[in-house]
């Protein structure tokens, strides 16, 4: 057994974007393999969000673990079904997560709620119990509650992203070299959110746009 100590966790936000390359086909594989169009400027190592006309991928982030001219490998994101994944109708857009900013004065109680099942109910007269179909998975959740403070570097991008009502990046460094990387929806309390211990608070909330991924380093 492995217990990974909290302490020393790290919440940045995507604070610059590169600008959007075209993604002119995706292969059905594991990991997925993007072609982009030339001069696309992406290296091994980066963070990009992916626009798909696939709704499994649309919306995803993704770190590129490969570059053989326009060919890029998308590090853990599994595309082998043609079922979830259709052969020639993933073609779209990315753009490269070009900085992160820290949220700093983050308290311990960070919680992520995992989406859980959406279940039909599929009782027929016949049955004398409750029978229920996983149809789909709820989105995921995640609350950030911290120390107010509107001098932060962060809040400026925090904010943004909460007016924009569009995805942007969240990434969670955790101490054991793990880290988590998601699009988010994001909303920032306007000012302090409550009091704790004689001190001001604020809040942060996060609707994940698209399924998140961690990668072990």
């Amino acid at each position: 057994m492995s217990i990974t100590k909290a302490v020393g966790t790290g919440v940045d936000i995507a604070s610059t974007y590169g600008s959007a390359k075209n993604m002119t086909a995706i292969s059905n594989a594991n990991p997925a393999v993007a072609t982009l169009e030339s001069s696309h400027g992406v290296i091994v190592g980066d963070i990009i969000e992916i626009t798909s006309g696939w709704g499994k991928l649309n919306g995803r982030l993704a770190r590129v673990s490969a570059v053989s001219t326009n060919d890029v490998t998308l590090e853990g994101i599994n595309t082998s079904s043609t079922s979830d994944y259709p052969a020639g109708t993933g073609t779209g857009t990315v753009r490269e997560i070009t900085a992160w900013t820290e949220i700093t004065q983050r308290t311990p109680n960070m919680t992520i709620n995992t989406g859980q099942p959406v279940f039909a109910d599929i009782t027929t007269l016949q049955d004398t119990e409750e029978r229920k179909l996983p149809v789909r998975r709820g989105a995921t959740d995640m609350s950030i509650p911290g120390f107010f403070d509107l001098s932060a570097s962060w809040v400026t991008y925090a904010q943004s992203a909460t007016d924009s009502g569009t995805g942007t990046g969240l990434r969670v460094r955790y101490p054991n070299s793990n880290k988590l990387y998601a699009n988010a929806y994001w909303n920032i309390s306007d000012g302090a959110s409550g009091i704790e211990d004689f001190t001001l608070r604020d809040s942060i909330t996060l609707t994940f746009v698209a399924r998140s991924i961690t990668y072990a380093t």
